[in-house]
C-alpha cells in the first residue's frame, strides 16, 4: 500500500471510531494499514500532529454533511449537530482536540460557514467575528464534554446517572433548598434538550443585535 497522510487519516479516523484508548498507536494503524508502524512516523512528526489531523478531519466531514441550500441558522444547526455526533463517535480524538486549534482545511472550513452564515444576517464584520467565536465555543464545549463523558467506563456513566434519579432522597432542604425542590426536573434534562436550549440562547443574541444593528461593515 502506497501510505500518504491522508491514507493514514482515513485510518485513523476508522480506528478512532472503535473508541479505544490507544486508537492512534503507531501499532493500531500499523495494523490498520497493514504496515510496519514506523511507516505512520515518516508522515507525521508525532502523535499530536497525527491527533490533529484527525481532529480536522472530523470537522471536514461535519462540513462536507451539511446540505447545500439551507437558510444561515439551519445551516449552522445541522454544523453544530454534526460536530457533536462526530465527535462523540470518535471520543479519544473528539475529547482531546476540543479545546485545540486544529490549523487545517477543515477547521477552516467550519469557519468559513460560520463566519458566512452569520454574515448573511446582517451582522457588521466585528459582531460576526465575535458570534462566530461565540458559536464555535459553545459547540466545541458541548462536543467535547460529551465525548469526555462517552470514553468513561459504563459502569462510572450508570453512577452518574443514577445520582440525579436518587437525588432526592440525599439532598437536605434545610441546607439547599433550590436545589432539593429542582432535583426532579434535573432528573430530566436530556442532552438533547439542553444542547438546543444553548443554541437558541445563541439565537436570540444574534437577533438581538442584527436587529439594533445597520447594514454589515
Amino acid at each position: 500500500m502506497r501510505l500518504s497522510p491522508e491514507v493514514i487519516v482515513d485510518a485513523a479516523v476508522r480506528v478512532a471510531a472503535r473508541a479505544e484508548p490507544d486508537g492512534l498507536t503507531g501499532k493500531a494503524l500499523g495494523n490498520e494499514l497493514g504496515v510496519d508502524r514506523s511507516a505512520v512516523w515518516r508522515h507525521f512528526a508525532d502523535r499530536d500532529a497525527l491527533l490533529l489531523a484527525v481532529g480536522d478531519r472530523l470537522l471536514k466531514m461535519a462540513v462536507d454533511g451539511v446540505p447545500q441550500g439551507l437558510a444561515p441558522r439551519e445551516r449552522l444547526v445541522h454544523l453544530a449537530g454534526s460536530v457533536v455526533e462526530l465527535y462523540v463517535a470518535h471520543p479519544y480524538v473528539g475529547a482531546a482536540v476540543a479545546c485545540r486549534t486544529l490549523r487545517g482545511p477543515g477547521e477552516l472550513a467550519a469557519i468559513e460557514m460560520m463566519l458566512a452564515s452569520l454574515q448573511e444576517l446582517g451582522l457588521s464584520k466585528e459582531t460576526t467575528a465575535r458570534f462566530q467565536r461565540m458559536f464555535a465555543d459553545t459547540v466545541l464545549s458541548y462536543a467535547g464534554m460529551r465525548a469526555g463523558y462517552a470514553v468513561l467506563p459504563q459502569q462510572i456513566r450508570d453512577a452518574d446517572e443514577q445520582l440525579w434519579a436518587g437525588a432526592h432522597a440525599t439532598v437536605s432542604p434545610e441546607r439547599y433548598p433550590a436545589l432539593a425542590a429542582h432535583v426532579p426536573y434535573l432528573a430530566r434534562q436530556d442532552d438533547d434538550s439542553v444542547f438546543a436550549s444553548l443554541l437558541d440562547a445563541f439565537w436570540l443574541a444574534v437577533a438581538h443585535d442584527a436587529s439594533s444593528q445597520g447594514p454589515s461593515q
